[in-house]
């Protein structure tokens, strides 16, 4: 587990990143863009993403971890400027933040948590584990052979 001081960090980097990742974009019109009454806007594929989220959900929460890794991967593709590489050793850890920011951010918006019990179901255990699962999952999805079209 990380130091204290470093938990603290990583809250602040994660809430301001939060912060400028709802100040971008749009929302669509049938999702609610409320997070924790903030009244900022959440961008549209954020928006997107979680609704997809919500969906896998309901099967599985590997269900919706791999929904949220596959689609922060196009996001990043898309929004690279989304990955704080200032407090983060390497691209894959920076992406490690932005999943995490996303969860908790995911979980205000489609469960009306506070930021503070989002990243309390983040820290607990079962879930560290299930993200680690599914996050092998996904590394494995991306190293299957393509078969060609003939």
């Amino acid at each position: 587990m990380a130091s204290l001081n470093k938990q603290e960090k990583r809250a602040k980097r994660a809430k301001a990143k939060a912060k400028q990742i709802r100040m971008v974009g749009r929302k669509p019109a049938e999702l609610d863009d409320d997070l924790g009454g903030l009244g900022e806007p959440i961008p549209e594929y954020t928006l997107a993403m979680f609704s997809k989220m919500r969906d896998a959900e309901a099967t599985s929460r590997n269900d919706m971890l791999l929904t949220l890794l596959s689609n922060l991967a196009e996001i990043i593709s898309d929004h690279p400027e989304l990955l704080d590489m200032e407090n983060a050793d390497n691209e894959a850890m920076a992406a490690t933040h932005l999943a995490a920011d996303m969860l908790i951010d995911y979980r205000m918006w489609a469960d009306g948590m506070d930021r503070d019990a989002a990243q309390a179901w983040l820290t607990d255990p079962q879930f560290i584990t299930d993200f680690g699962d599914a996050l092998d999952s996904y590394r494995q999805s991306l190293d299957l052979p393509v078969e060609k079209a003939e």
